[in-house]
């Protein structure tokens, strides 16, 4: 054999090797691409109009937004805010303001996320005439990671076309190919209960599961945020409310019911916070920190997420909305009873 014949046999041998490469590498690719359509763990490709169950949380961003760019001439009133705030039945806002409410809380939700999802729906022509804002002493901060992809924005909120390309890609590619993955062998083999009730034509949210807990009435020690972020946070805050005043809409802010050990845990943020919101004369519907329900460990799910009826109980009644005056000053006393306590011990 000539050193030409060789040539010929080695580049036709060599041809094959890239041939089934090119073919393998597009087969894994094109097996990829059709598991995380198929499975769609975070429900970004298959939009739901009905209710449903799943054992793994879905990016509520894409849920909600994918049903709001249809149906938001449904309703004049929005529920914002994190997984806290999802677990609001929007039939107990509904009763208490006469509204019909969307409930637009996402996990992690914060208020840059709040602003930018109240300006789309703006521009969508969907102003809601009611904004419901829940806030939360304890989430001060604004925290996120990029490629994050149950907490992805939707591309319609960002309205980037470079951000759109990379948002499908993440939901196409590796990064969620190994979460599709674990959810498909999970329904074929464990089949785990469902943790999670959604309802896409509301917006609310049931949690399926409860843990154990134990609430303290006096925390052990408390936490103080920085005044940077804590004018961040107000600046937001602020962008927000003069939004809506400019749209001739009505914001409604409302105190999270969490713990009360968790509240006293940031009284000096709650000081510092309410001290810059206008004066503290500001309204906000709460319930009363002394009120025993914020020490029923049956009212929660974890220490984070409250359950409907405590989140009904803080709107329930008119004389739950106070000066953020009358709220601080009713956390100082409760913190004045947790000191004498400890003095006395």
């Amino acid at each position: 054999m000539n050193s030409s014949q060789e040539y010929q046999e080695k580049s036709g041998e060599t041809r094959k090797f890239l041939r089934a490469l090119i073919l393998t590498a597009l087969g894994a690719a094109l097996l990829v691409v059709s598991i995380n359509y198929r499975v769609d763990r975070y429900y970004v490709f298959h939009a739901q109009e009905e209710p449903f169950m799943e054992f793994l949380e879905p990016n509520m961003r894409v849920l909600k937004t994918n049903y709001l760019e249809t149906h938001c001439s449904r309703f004049d009133a929005v529920i914002f805010g994190s997984s806290r705030a999802a677990a609001i039945r929007t039939d107990d806002v509904n009763n208490a303001f006469g509204v019909a409410a969307y409930n637009f809380g996402v996990a992690t939700g914060n208020l840059p996320g709040v602003l930018a999802r109240l300006e789309w729906l703006d521009a969508s022509g969907c102003m809601p005439k009611t904004i419901i804002l829940p806030l939360s002493i304890d989430r001060l901060h604004f925290t996120g990671r990029p490629n994050d992809l149950l907490r992805k924005e939707h591309p319609a909120i960002v309205g980037d076309p470079a951000y759109a390309r990379e948002f499908l890609l993440s939901y196409l590619g590796v990064d969620a190919f190994f979460s599709n993955l674990k959810k498909l062998m999970d329904q074929l083999i464990s089949r785990p209960e469902p943790r999670f009730r959604y309802d896409p034509r509301s917006g609310d949210v049931e949690y399926l599961w409860d843990r154990e807990l134990k609430l303290e009435a006096c925390p052990d020690s408390s936490s103080r945020t920085d005044e940077v972020t804590i004018g961040i946070f107000v600046d937001y805050l602020q962008r927000i409310e003069s939004r809506v005043r400019e749209s001739g809409s009505r914001m409604v802010l409302l105190w999270n019911p969490i713990p009360v050990g968790d509240q006293l845990a940031h009284l000096d943020d709650a000081r510092a916070l309410f001290g810059r919101l206008q004066g503290t004369e500001q309204l906000i519907y709460r319930l009363p920190p002394g009120d025993a329900r914020l020490f029923d460990s049956d009212q929660y799910h974890d220490l984070g997420h409250y359950k409907p009826d405590l989140a009904a109980a803080v709107f329930a009644a008119p004389q739950n909305r106070v000066p953020l005056r009358q709220l601080l000053n009713e956390l100082q006393a409760l913190q004045n009873q947790c000191d004498a306590q400890n003095d006395s011990h």
